[in-house]
């Protein structure tokens, strides 16, 4: 975008992305922001982790039960459950590993 109008090329670009995101499980999608979000914040709200695993986990399993024919979104869920276990130990390390007294 130059001086606040869309070139050709932008539409083009937007298109594409759209497509693409179009294409994926949108439950994969889901984890992998919440797992992107987990890690951000370092395990402060279970919520988010525990969010993104059992997400990843339905997308995985609705792409396995998926009937076309080359179902996307595999990459996007692993991912988003990756992060949110990475964040859930560097939590536990993080609350864990501190003196008690």
């Amino acid at each position: 975008m130059l001086c606040g109008r869309t070139s050709e090329r932008d539409e083009q670009r937007a298109m594409v992305y759209r497509d693409w995101l179009g294409q994926r499980n949108p439950l994969a999608i889901a984890s992998l922001v919440l797992g992107v979000l987990s890690l951000v914040e370092l395990g402060a709200l279970i919520v988010p982790e525990v969010a993104s695993i059992v997400l990843g986990v339905m997308s995985l399993l609705q792409l396995r039960r998926s009937d076309a024919a080359r179902p996307r979104g595999h990459g996007l869920a692993y991912a988003g459950i990756s992060l949110s276990v990475i964040s859930l130990i560097i939590a536990a390390y993080l609350y864990l590993s501190r003196p008690h007294g």
